[in-house]
């Protein structure tokens, strides 16, 4: 397959993008020489929206980022999408990869291969694949066992004739000095020497849906015994809108730091990248840890189907019970959370000393 320009369809937020970097670098490997344009969406009402461009490397893997605008009016939607599509044809490509959720509907797809029609892309990649292994809605009950994401996009580039080893899901973020080097001098100007001899520990208490967020007490208890008895220093990650709860948890540890909000994307990962472990909700953060081998203890609320959005690698803690209402897809709990209040501190205490006790204390 000869591909000079390669235009590679995925939306999502931040973990939507964090799960495709082993595809995106799958492809990149396939085709070492071609211009790769990553085309995604962006999220105008929502302002704690994170665009790939704020995650992948500005080079090394894709050469350029197209968006399309969402939540606009009917008028300015068709103004962004006529713009669109001229940029689309201005750049002649060869061939469209379609990495897109396995949620998208029949319809949705039809549109999506009309849409790369009118931009005068002939070959669309991966688009049947997507709809003869899509997941159906609603969810079952009790909800199935699903191949992992990451896996499921490796698995639509196979049937496209560009097999993957499978040994090796590459997450490289090509991070680098600067980010680095901002990274370590938050830590220094925030904590000094507080955290010599301990154990970083990454905390992400909260979810852009409640529905996720295992409670906040619990977050607090678990930190607590690891810190009286596994020399850890907590430092807590998230966006802007969670420095309230971070500084919270931090005051009542009496220790730690809070970094939400405080920090670029690409930063926290270089900061995640000297942690002994992830503890937290299934969030962007939680993704964010395992792109840069940060072995994670993670709290799933039973809103999806089982396995789907678990971490890339295999050193990872993932709790998740079973309940009568599982499959929701909801952001807001109707149930009392009842998923999440089986998960107990004292399972994802020993977890979390069970995985430190194997880390290295100058990680």
């Amino acid at each position: 397959m000869n591909l000079e320009r390669i235009l590679i369809f995925r939306i999502g937020h931040l973990g939507d993008t964090l799960i495709a970097l082993p595809a995106l670098w799958a492809i990149r490997d396939k085709f070492p020489g071609a211009h790769l344009t990553l085309l995604t969406n962006i999220d105008m009402r929502n302002p704690n929206y994170i665009s790939p461009r704020d995650v992948l490397p500005s080079s090394g893997l894709v050469d350029e980022t197209l968006a399309y605008p969402t939540n606009l009016g009917p008028l300015r939607r068709r103004v962004a999408l006529i713009s669109l599509v001229a940029k689309i044809r201005q750049r002649r490509f060869d061939a469209a990869i379609y990495l897109m959720p396995r949620i998208r509907s029949g319809i949705q797809i039809d549109r999506d291969l009309s849409f790369f029609r009118l931009c005068g892309i002939r070959q669309v990649l991966g688009a049947e694949y997507v709809r003869s292994n899509a997941l159906t809605l609603p969810i079952p009950k009790p909800t199935p066992t699903v191949t992992r994401e990451a896996d499921f996009l490796l698995d639509l580039l196979a049937s496209i004739g560009l097999p993957t080893s499978g040994s090796e899901m590459r997450t490289d973020l090509l991070l680098d000095q600067k980010e680095r080097a901002s990274a370590i001098s938050w830590l220094e100007n925030e904590v000094g020497e507080r955290h010599t001899g301990r154990k970083l520990l990454a905390i992400a208490p909260a979810s852009k849906w409640r529905s996720k967020v295992w409670p906040e007490g619990r977050f607090a208890d678990v930190v607590s015994r690891l810190i009286d008895r596994s020399a850890v220093y907590p430092i807590v990650f998230g966006g802007p809108e969670d420095k309230a709860v971070g500084d919270r948890l931090v005051a009542k540890w009496q220790a730690g730091a809070n970094a939400a909000g405080a920090l670029k994307i690409r930063e926290s990962a270089a900061l995640l990248e000297r942690c002994s472990l992830y503890l937290g909700n299934d969030t962007g953060t939680m993704h964010l840890a395992a792109a840069v081998g940060t072995p994670c203890v993670a709290t799933f609320a039973a809103i999806d189907w089982k396995d789907r959005w678990l971490p890339v690698g295999a050193d990872h803690e993932v709790f998740r019970k079973s309940v009568a209402c599982e499959g929701c897809l909801t952001p807001d709990c109707f149930n009392h959370h009842e998923c999440l209040d089986l998960i107990t501190v004292d399972e994802v205490y020993q977890a979390c000393a069970s995985m430190i006790g194997d880390a290295d204390p100058d990680r």
